[in-house]
């Protein structure tokens, strides 16, 4: 009998949950950074917070970088005193995706357009969308095909990972271009130390 009623009671509030996602109520969890929640459980949008979403959004949209956006926030000490800590790339890539802040909620396997009162216009979040995606596909460390001819064709003859267009400004504030190897970069997991670029026109890609 035990096991019945808890049976009956997790479908009950299964039931109950997801008739409270088709209303557009919360049911629990983290609060988006910029809305609140009012006494009848529904999502309000925040006045103090909202605006700070929006320029997130419209900065990334007019070109500005993840890093650039949280230095800015940082300086200002936006979430300083906030339980959110969008000061990473990581977490301010997941806010950029974040529909919610078109409006659509999202429960489990439920997905309601206009569910929720929107922060950002649609289609300032297509462009972001779209240059998130575009990012995505692009070599992380290539500025630019004409400056670094042999990314995309020059490989690691240690590990074989992509050798990728990086540069460095020394002491005397003179700036250098090197080739180093991916897993140099992101995973430190090889000792190929890097190519000036320089020699790339000696250089026959492997």
């Amino acid at each position: 009998m035990a096991e019945y009623y808890s049976t009956e009671l997790s479908v009950k509030v299964k039931r109950g949950q997801k008739e409270n996602a088709l209303k557009g109520k919360t049911n629990g969890g983290t609060i988006p950074f910029g809305y609140k929640i009012n006494a009848d459980r529904y999502y309000e949008i925040d006045p103090m917070n909202a605006p700070i979403i929006l320029e997130i959004f419209t900065l990334y949209a007019d070109r500005k970088t993840v890093k650039e956006i949280s230095e800015e926030l940082n300086s200002r000490g936006v979430f300083t005193n906030t339980k959110y800590k969008y000061t990473n790339k990581a977490s301010m890539h997941n806010l950029l995706k974040n529909r919610r802040y078109i409006g659509e909620y999202k429960y489990g396997d439920v997905v309601i357009p206009d569910g929720m009162p929107a922060i950002v216009p649609k289609h300032i979040f297509d462009a972001v969308q779209a240059r998130m995606e575009k990012n995505k596909h692009k070599p992380a460390a290539m500025k630019a095909a004409e400056e670094y001819i042999l990314t995309a064709k020059l490989y690691c003859g240690k590990d074989g990972a992509m050798m990728v267009g990086v540069g460095g400004t020394s002491k005397t504030g003179k700036v250098h271009h090197y080739y180093k190897c991916g897993n140099v970069i992101y995973k430190k997991s090889c000792d190929k130390k890097t190519v000036k670029k320089d020699w790339q026109s000696v250089i026959s890609p492997v």
